[in-house]
């Protein structure tokens, strides 16, 4: 993600150099993850203001929204109790 400089850190420049472009973060690798094609995510269903959350914070963390989900999904996770999580852990699990 490229962090282009502010409008008055270039007042005195008339266009905008390569120097001027700091780049965060340039490479994302998710070595050993499983990567899953477009056909085999699913639609889910939420209320309006529910996905607008995603859509928001999809934006503002520059992910995608089936990112957000799986990283709130994996957070709700750590926050079962003992006996909720052997219920979990006992359903079939088909792409995990």
């Amino acid at each position: 993600m490229a962090l282009l400089p502010q409008a008055d850190q270039l007042n005195n420049r008339k266009q905008l150099a390569a120097k001027d472009i700091k780049i965060k973060n340039d490479i994302k690798s998710n070595i050993g993850e499983k990567k899953y094609l477009s056909k085999e995510r699913k639609p889910i269903q939420v209320n309006p203001p529910t996905l607008e959350m995603i859509r928001n914070i999809a934006y503002a963390k520059d992910m995608k929204m089936y990112e957000v989900v799986q990283t709130a999904m994996e957070a709700y996770l750590n926050t079962l109790s003992k006996d909720e999580r052997k219920l979990y852990d006992r359903r079939p699990t088909k792409y995990i």
